[in-house]
């Protein structure tokens, strides 16, 4: 029922203890008494938060958050423009693009070694 997590049942509890404890006689005053107070915690927090407000507005906060934001959209339609690609982007595609052959002259065969496009024997020689 309440955002502090009091259900009727709790209430209805809080009522009772409430009228035993207080009594029926003073309960309408204690009410009345709480109601106050509750107005004028109300009003205090009301005006902190216009003097909070003014302050923010005065210090430029709001021009700050605007730049941000102009900054931030601007980023975002560079980096979603299809057009534009980072030289990593460009290696990568380039480099996988090439063959084995095309950096090493030949493809070894089953149990070959080739070093610059010519086979290796066991023995280290090239051939």
């Amino acid at each position: 029922m309440f955002d502090f997590g009091v259900g009727y049942s709790e209430l209805f509890v809080l009522a009772l203890v409430a009228i035993i404890v207080i009594g029926p006689k003073d309960l309408p005053k204690v009410l009345r008494t709480f109601g106050q107070f509750m107005n004028k915690a109300r009003g205090m927090a009301r005006e902190f938060q216009g003097h909070v407000d003014a302050a923010m507005k005065d210090s430029g906060v709001a021009a700050i958050k605007k730049d941000i934001d102009q900054a931030k959209g601007a980023i975002t339609s560079v980096m979603n423009t299809p057009n534009v690609m980072s030289p990593l982007d460009q290696s990568t595609k380039s480099a996988s693009a090439k063959s084995f052959e095309t950096y090493f002259g030949a493809t070894p065969k089953n149990g070959e070694t080739l070093v610059a496009g010519q086979t290796v024997e066991q023995g280290g020689s090239a051939t």
